[in-house]
């Protein structure tokens, strides 16, 4: 079965934000899909508004006529999602400092796996993290590392925020689950999220270069592939469910 939805999420919009090359995205964490389950195929836009214009989006949106939205955080919430993590290896994803920046800006990873701060310029940095839930500070020269790990979820409204004590136009950000149902757009701003359990759902939206913040109920049938196109705009409506 497939279903095809379009969400129209109107969001606030703060002018904040980072400039960025190449968003990345993290591939989906989950197994091969069990007979049953659902899945969900999505892209994300961003539709502007020139009188509330996000200063930064030309270096996350890849066509302003089409509006495809790199680097948004898409998570699931709801009941019988977190379960058992199975026993495997920490992974490891990498963030580089390059161009006197976080490359990618925002990672989403699963509580329990750790992050690879790389440094490609000939700078020094100082990766600074200053929150209750985890605080580190690693001085990292040029072309050395450093290896942390996020035991503990932050969800989508409260990641874990980086800085570089040394360059503080340098800005980043983790996002730590405590499921494997979560991905980062891509360039496209496509997104996957497979082997979903049936049932009713939050769906979760965060971007936040441009502090941008959505989410929307959805329900997953067995064996069905629901496809959704969401639209990010500036404006501070309410969200609207309209067919497509």
């Amino acid at each position: 079965m497939s279903d095809t939805l379009r969400l129209v999420f109107l969001v606030g919009l703060l002018t904040g934000g980072l400039l960025i090359d190449a968003p990345a995205s993290r591939a989906f964490e989950g197994g091969p899909a069990e007979r049953g389950r659902g899945t969900i195929e999505g892209t994300v836009f961003y539709r502007n508004d020139a009188k509330h214009a996000w200063r930064y989006s030309r270096f996350y949106v890849r066509s302003a006529r089409t509006g495809e939205l790199a680097e948004t955080v898409v998570a699931l919430d709801g009941p019988g999602l977190k379960g058992p993590r199975a026993k495997s290896p920490a992974r490891v994803t990498i963030i580089d400092q390059k161009e006197m920046r976080f490359v990618p800006e925002t990672v989403a990873i699963r509580a329990g796996d750790q992050v690879r701060f790389t440094n490609s310029d000939p700078q020094t940095h100082n990766i600074a993290l200053n929150d209750p839930r985890r605080q580190f500070s690693d001085t990292i020269g040029s072309g050395r590392e450093a290896v942390e790990a996020f035991p503990r979820a932050s969800g989508i409204r409260r990641p874990f925020a980086l800085a570089c004590s040394l360059h503080s136009q340098m800005q980043g950000w983790i996002y730590v689950f405590d499921h494997p149902y979560f991905q980062v757009t891509d360039v496209d701003g496509r997104f996957r999220l497979e082997d979903i359990p049936p049932g009713d759902y939050r769906l979760d939206l965060a971007h936040s270069a441009g502090d941008l913040h959505a989410s929307r109920t959805l329900q997953i049938k067995p064996n069905q592939t629901l496809k959704i196109e969401i639209v990010l705009t500036p404006t501070n409506a309410t969200a609207a469910l309209t067919p497509h």
